[in-house]
């Protein structure tokens, strides 16, 4: 009797993607190679490509994952302390984990955009396209913000959320150049200015 081969095991589709997103996201697209993705995710190559297809399938998924997990977590913290504190506070977050752990991880995003740029052209545009959910989302945390009185500021919220959204990723940038603590803290100042 001829044996044949089963189906690959299933794996845990939604663990495997997190932890996926967690390795692009400290080594980037083009470190994370399959022999060392697959590790890093629990799971053997069949049960990778029957779930994920490929690698840039898989990024896509995580880029996606990384857009949906953040935004979720920052409308909880809006809506526990106010939409000024809260666009704030994603600041001060930085600031501590670089404190704490002398770096700090980035945005998976701007990394992402960065790398993928004139180089994997259909990446390059789902990054463009995430990003424009965040910027959507902060335009409208600055709305709440000066609807509240919270945000002094008259300037069209969409124009005060490409602000903010530069400023912070510019500290981020900063932060990883190295920039001394005197730089950090005036852009910590701008963002808070932009804001006011």
């Amino acid at each position: 009797m001829k044996q044949t081969r089963g189906r690959p095991k299933a794996c845990d589709e939604d663990e495997a993607l997190a932890l996926a997103m967690n390795y692009f996201w400290e080594h980037g697209y083009d470190n994370a190679s399959l022999d060392k993705l697959l590790p890093a995710m629990g799971i053997k190559k069949s049960s990778f490509y029957h779930t994920f297809k490929s690698k840039e399938e898989l990024f896509s998924r995580a880029l996606h994952l990384y857009r949906e997990e953040t935004q979720k977590e920052f409308i909880a913290l809006r809506d526990e302390m106010g939409a000024k504190n809260a666009l704030i506070m994603i600041v001060e977050f930085t600031m501590q984990e670089l404190q704490d752990t002398g770096k700090v991880k980035g945005c998976l995003l701007v990394s992402s955009g960065q790398e993928c740029y004139n180089k994997y052209p259909h990446l390059s545009q789902q990054v463009g396209q995430e990003f424009l959910y965040f910027l959507k989302l902060f335009e409208e945390t600055i709305q709440m913000a000066q609807t509240k009185g919270e945000i002094k500021n008259t300037l069209v919220a969409k124009r005060l959320a490409g602000r903010y959204i530069s400023a912070l990723n510019g500290l981020l940038v900063t932060i990883q150049a190295g920039a001394p603590k005197e730089v950090l803290d005036d852009l910590m100042e701008n963002i808070k200015e932009i804001l006011e």
